[in-house]
């Protein structure tokens, strides 16, 4: 189902500018969405959301038209998006979303399919990678969902290893099939949901289970020669570094890991500079040894996003 022609963005200043500004308009518009959502309700919310996925696709045909792929692929993945918005509140309005068994909405899974449907139409069309992002975050979504169905208190954390383990064999699939380009955001989105759940199930002991989940990302990562591994491993390995060192409420709730923590939680100041030290020389060390580990690896990777 996935265009053997993919588009294959080239990491430059305009197409950094094109991903960023991109996501600062998806986020304002759903921002007024929200707003259009809070003063009409949900069949204000439908027409919106209608003529914003109307726009971004008008959007992104116009840049294809204009060959300028990459912008294109980007406003076809905001239309991706404004989509589900669509459905949601199209089925919140006709109260079909107000049915559930326990905690669990089944038809949520409309608006999924919704999601899915449009963004391989759009690859269809686009051939751009980033539209596998949603189908990827939806699949997550829709497993890691099932969760609330269940009184197991772990099984959302559970399933989403499940998701991620499927989305990495997918990806790895994809690597095989000659559809590589595709496969950067099943990759990603799958390290994420998978080594996330690892930490939250590890509990008290999160910090050295997910210090090892990034050291074997990063391995990972030079194995299948995927970055995107690389830039999960490194910040599994900071992560791991900020739980051991820094109290956690003082280091998520401030967003500073590196500052010394308040009196009484975690080390002393001196204690967190050097353990943050010593995760970069690991991370560094790494790298420069994977170099010679692995050394077919040793090149630039592939474009991947």
């Amino acid at each position: 189902m996935l265009p053997a022609d993919a588009v294959r963005p080239v990491w430059s200043s305009a197409g950094a500018l094109v991903y960023i500004g991109g996501f600062v308009v998806l986020l304002a518009t759903l921002g007024l969405l929200g707003v259009v959502d809070e003063d009409g309700g949900n069949w204000a919310l439908t027409v919106a959301g209608l003529v914003a996925c109307a726009a971004a696709f008008a959007l992104a045909v116009g840049l294809q038209r204009a060959e300028r792929a990459i912008a294109a692929g980007v406003a076809a993945t905001l239309g991706v998006v404004f989509s589900g918005v669509t459905t949601g509140a199209l089925l919140s309005g006709l109260g079909v979303l107000d049915a559930d068994i326990g905690d669990y909405q089944p038809a949520t899974l409309l608006v999924w399919a919704v999601v899915i449907a449009t963004a391989l139409v759009a690859l269809a069309r686009f051939r751009a990678p980033l539209l596998a992002l949603p189908i990827a975050l939806t699949f997550w979504i829709v497993v890691t969902d099932l969760g609330s169905l269940v009184s197991w208190e772990d099984a959302g954390e559970w399933l989403s290893v499940l998701a991620g383990l499927l989305l990495i064999a997918d990806g790895y699939y994809l690597d095989r099939r000659d559809r590589r380009p595709y496969g950067f955001w099943p990759h990603a989105v799958g390290g994420l949901a998978l080594g996330g759940a690892l930490a939250f199930i590890a509990g008290d002991d999160a910090w050295p289970v997910t210090a090892l989940v990034g050291i074997a990302f990063v391995a990972v990562a030079f194995a299948l020669g995927r970055s995107s591994y690389a830039v999960l491993g490194a910040l599994g390995i900071l992560v791991a570094t900020t739980l051991f060192a820094v109290e956690p409420v003082t280091a998520f709730g401030l967003g500073l890991p590196f500052a010394p923590p308040s009196e009484g939680d975690g080390l002393d100041g001196w204690q967190v500079a050097v353990s943050f030290l010593v995760a970069g020389l690991v991370i560094a060390g790494i790298g420069v040894a994977g170099r010679f580990a692995w050394p077919g690896r040793t090149g630039p990777d592939p474009v991947e996003g």
